[in-house]
């Protein structure tokens, strides 16, 4: 199967999981915000372990090591701010949506984890099928840009759009959802497999 293929699979899986998700109440802001930073840090730690491994003596490998602390670090504070405004500050009002956000983080959401694993296995196949001589970690790449995006989106859409729309069923849910399936559809159609990106 090409490589592209599995692209398109990734891109099925969720959808189908989203979509599913949204129809059963189990899809937030929060899980859509947190499912792209934690898709991100998957690659991230698939990427190092790349580059590690075609070093060849300890100094390099740790020199490599030490130089993705940046993108880490990135992560890191993604994670603080998406957790604590989105997670949490957001949806403290309403116990519904704060109970279905602590069932995401502390991995209790069937919907979720299923898009993780299939995710790690498809990028973990997808780096063994590629060069990787030319991988590195940027402390700040395009996926940043679009979890930058996804936060204003999240923040606009939960702060301003819903509290004026007041819409708290199944549709509005959708509506919701719907920018971010957008934002994904638009990331897909960017990458470029060829020059080993996902």
């Amino acid at each position: 199967m090409k490589l592209l293929n599995f692209h398109r699979l990734e891109l099925i899986y969720f959808l189908l999981f989203t979509l599913w998700g949204v129809a059963n109440g189990q899809v937030t802001v929060f899980y859509l915000i947190y499912l792209f930073w934690f898709q991100e840090l998957i690659r991230t730690i698939v990427d190092l372990f790349f580059i590690i491994k075609q070093q060849k003596t300890i100094a390099e490998r740790w020199f490599s090591a030490k130089n993705s602390f940046g993108g880490f670090f990135i992560l890191f504070i993604y994670f603080v701010f998406i957790v604590v405004l989105f997670g949490w500050m957001v949806n403290f009002k309403n116990s519904e949506l704060l109970a279905t956000n602590i069932g995401v983080f502390v991995f209790k959401n069937w919907y979720f984890n299923s898009t993780l694993i299939l995710f790690f296995i498809e990028y973990l196949y997808f780096r063994t099928q590629v060069d990787n001589s030319n991988l590195k970690i940027e402390i700040f790449n395009k996926r940043h840009i679009i979890l930058h995006i996804s936060i204003i989106a999240g923040a606009i859409i939960q702060m301003i759009l819903l509290p004026k729309l007041n819409i708290d069923n199944q549709w509005g849910n959708a509506l919701v959802v719907l920018p971010f399936l957008l934002l994904k559809l638009f990331l897909n159609s960017q990458s470029d497999f060829k020059t080993n990106k996902i």
